[in-house]
């Protein structure tokens, strides 16, 4: 089948963009998504342009598998996605590719916080997995009381509602005072402004914008392992604020105890102040979840439809949202009612049957869920037996049901390196092999939990 044209790829890649948006933060989809332009569209793939090699592999690590569930959403089939750095001559031609320079120094008056007004605490949605974080953040919002603790930080899994929970504040923060300096910024966000700034021999700017604030929220801060002059800026930074007894509230999504790869001079600032986990969400709560979202956006959603998806999409709210979102496309696509019949039709499209694959934080929740444990135990150092059986099992699932690799597997588990992911697949499948029937039937239980809506497939 001959390429398609351009048009018809760019009309095919802002549909992607509709889908995604709402499920990145505003800084990473405007960072490392909106650059992205599609250049060629043929039979199983599309080829996007991409501005830098740096680039091309922080989407390839973070974001491909994603964007390739969304494309085969769309299409009914499989896309595979390619990246071509913009400097590498294109195959067909296309739009010339915007030139991108380092940004001038912003002003005191043009001042950013870079906070998406949609995350506000009227709409975080509470419920027994984080009422006591949402608690501990409200605290630290109201800037006209002094805050107990310093640093706040909230661990948790992928798409919990940690993000939500870091923009309220921030938002809240600056509504009660306007003359109260707020900057959100991701790790990502924090790591390309001081590598920008290097390059453009701006350090002394980028130094005051992130020293010069009254409360800084950062998320995800485990993306700065291993990142030894990132990891000294932001040493540096975290000082500067702390001394002057400014608010620092930051997101991971593992404990203080498992973040590999920093410097104990970090570490122990994580540590020194309030650490709280949001777990995911209880059924109940996923409902009121669905229910809210349906009466703010006007969809006619039912209670069984609701029920339907919150018992099945188990694993985080941003999936959960994901499952909703599609449905309402369906229905508004094809003008057709939202029944529980279309809603499970569009969580197996979701699933196995265009190549999506669950998230590991759903392998790694199903799998403690299973033994009556709690993920963070499967992430502990623990060698107790009770908890190395199940955590190696969750290893070898991931490594059949996911695309990860065995080093990102291993950072699911504490760190861990590829060898002991390895050596923990190949004791269960031996142990499967050797005809372990307690090991055969809790893999086949597992598949089914972690992706109901398909039989169980691979090994048995």
């Amino acid at each position: 089948m001959p390429p398609v044209e351009v048009p018809e790829a760019f009309q095919l890649w802002q549909s992607v963009l509709q889908a995604i948006q709402d499920h990145v933060p505003e800084q990473s989809f405007a960072t490392w998504i909106r650059p992205l332009i599609p250049q060629r569209l043929e039979s199983n793939s599309l080829t996007l342009a991409v501005p830098s090699q740096f680039h091309r592999e922080w989407i390839e690590s973070h974001y491909v598998a994603n964007l390739e569930a969304v494309l085969a959403d769309l299409r009914g089939e499989p896309i595979h996605v390619k990246l071509q750095v913009s400097s590498q001559p294109a195959a067909t031609s296309a739009p010339p590719l915007p030139r991108v320079t380092a940004p001038r120094p912003v002003p005191e008056s043009e001042f950013d916080s870079h906070l998406n007004h949609r995350y506000q605490f009227e709409n975080f949605i509470e419920g027994n997995s984080n009422s006591f974080a949402r608690a501990a953040c409200l605290a630290v919002a109201d800037v006209s009381r002094r805050c107990p603790w310093n640093p706040l930080l909230i661990y948790g899994g992928t798409g919990l509602g940690k993000t939500h929970l870091l923009q309220a504040i921030g938002n809240r923060a600056a509504t009660r005072n306007k003359q109260h300096r707020v900057l959100y910024a991701s790790s990502e966000r924090f790591t390309q402004d001081f590598i920008r700034s290097l390059q453009t021999r701006h350090t002394t700017d980028f130094s005051h914008q992130y020293r010069s604030i009254d409360l800084l929220l950062v998320d995800d801060i485990q993306f700065f392992a291993s990142k030894e002059r990132t990891q000294i800026e932001f040493f540096h930074a975290f000082n500067t604020l702390y001394q002057k007894g400014k608010r620092i509230v930051l997101t991971a999504d593992r404990p203080v105890s498992e973040l590999a790869g920093f410097d104990k001079r970090l570490i122990s600032r994580f540590d020194s102040g309030l650490v709280t986990n949001i777990e995911p969400p209880d059924y109940e709560t996923r409902v009121a979840i669905l229910m809210h979202r349906a009466e703010t956006d006007g969809f006619p959603i039912t209670r069984d439809v609701a029920d339907f998806l919150s018992s099945t999409v188990t694993s985080n709210i941003r999936d959960l949202e994901g499952a909703y979102v599609t449905l309402t496309a369906r229905c508004q696509l094809m003008r057709l009612p939202p029944t529980v019949e279309l809603a499970h039709e569009v969580l197996r499209s979701r699933s196995g049957q265009n190549g999506f694959r669950p998230p590991a934080e759903r392998i790694l929740t199903v799998v403690a869920d299973h033994f009556g444990l709690s993920p963070d135990v499967l992430r502990s150092k623990s060698r107790k037996k009770e908890i190395v059986v199940p955590r190696m099992i969750a290893m070898t699932l991931m490594a059949e049901m996911t695309s990860l690799s065995l080093k990102a597997i291993g950072s699911h588990f504490g760190g861990r390196d590829h060898s002991t992911v390895i050596h923990a697949r190949d004791t269960i499948l031996d142990r499967r092999n050797a005809g372990d029937e307690d090991i055969i039937r809790t893999l086949k239980t597992l598949r089914q939990k972690v992706n109901p809506l398909t039989h169980p497939s691979g090994l048995t």
